[in-house]
């Protein structure tokens, strides 16, 4: 392919010796309800603060190096439309007086030059801090089970609702920056 413009503005001829790492994310969680599931996933993304870009999901690896930043910070440097990569945990329900939790657990290593992992898990009648122990648990041990090496710092985020009339959906996510450079 010669010529034009590929993802991120970035010429499509740079774009096959591109490598696309992240090196930053932010974590994020949201709300929403309606009589539409979609409506209630997209207003769920709205509290969110991400339902502006177009997300993309990937799997559950932290990149070495990869700094945790506010999400305030992290929504500001992102553009109505952007394409972003995303780890996300959904939870739906029209069953009215139902709690759904959705949770994504983090285990980062002591040292930066190693990659860690992200889990997302969510549940029904479930809370949001049983909902994040177990993500949270899940990230460490497939850390742990893959290095032997039991210092890691765990974080993330969990969402809980009670389900009302029509549709609720919770989401979190942790979506990656890359660098502009």
């Amino acid at each position: 392919m010669t010529g034009g413009i590929g993802v991120a503005g970035v010429a499509a001829t740079d774009m096959t010796n591109k490598h696309l790492v992240p090196d930053r994310l932010f974590f994020t969680s949201g709300v929403g309800r309606h009589e539409a599931p979609l409506v209630s996933f997209g207003r769920a993304l709205r509290d969110a603060g991400i339902e502006h870009l177009n997300l993309v999901t990937v799997s559950s690896i932290v990149p070495p190096g990869c700094q945790t930043i506010p999400k305030d910070q992290g929504v500001s440097e992102l553009d109505s439309g952007e394409i972003a990569f995303v780890v996300l945990s959904r939870n739906e329900s029209s069953d009215s007086g139902r709690l759904i939790s959705a949770s994504i657990g983090c285990a980062i290593p002591r040292e930066s030059y190693l990659f860690g992992y992200l889990a997302e898990y969510h549940a029904n009648d479930c809370s949001e801090e049983d909902t994040l122990s177990v993500a949270s648990g899940m990230a460490e041990e497939m850390y742990t089970t893959l290095t032997g090496d039991c210092e890691v710092a765990v974080s993330g985020i969990a969402k809980d609702a009670i389900a009302g009339d029509g549709w609720t959906t919770v989401v979190c996510a942790a979506v990656f920056l890359l660098s502009a450079d």
